[in-house]
């Protein structure tokens, strides 16, 4: 598995680089002016305890501040401050089916 890492300590597999680049490929059309939007979710009560997981969306390029935007391979990302001390030192990978969030 080939691993990248951001400077803000998210560490990424080339898997999810190019599931990042086949969802923008199918889906910007349908989003134009916007940028894809990553938001990280971990749950720290409830049945869901414990778990973690990112969720892709698209968001206006007007919203997503430039400081806050980050190159995962050749797609441009938004991802808030909040969600990115979250992610750090943590792998996001895609398994085939799944995007999943590696402690």
């Amino acid at each position: 598995m080939v691993l990248h890492r951001l400077r803000s300590g998210l560490i990424y597999s080339q898997d999810f680089a190019e599931y990042l680049e086949l969802k923008r490929n199918e889906e910007a059309i349908g989003h134009p002016g916007e940028v894809i939007h990553l938001d990280y979710v971990r749950c720290s009560q409830g049945e869901l305890s414990g778990q973690e997981w990112c969720q892709l969306s698209w968001v206006s390029g007007a919203q997503a501040p430039t400081e806050q935007r980050h190159q995962i391979g050749g797609i441009e990302v938004y991802i808030h401050k909040q969600a990115m001390r979250g992610l750090k030192n943590r792998l996001l990978h895609f398994d085939g089916t799944n995007v999943v969030v590696k402690s």
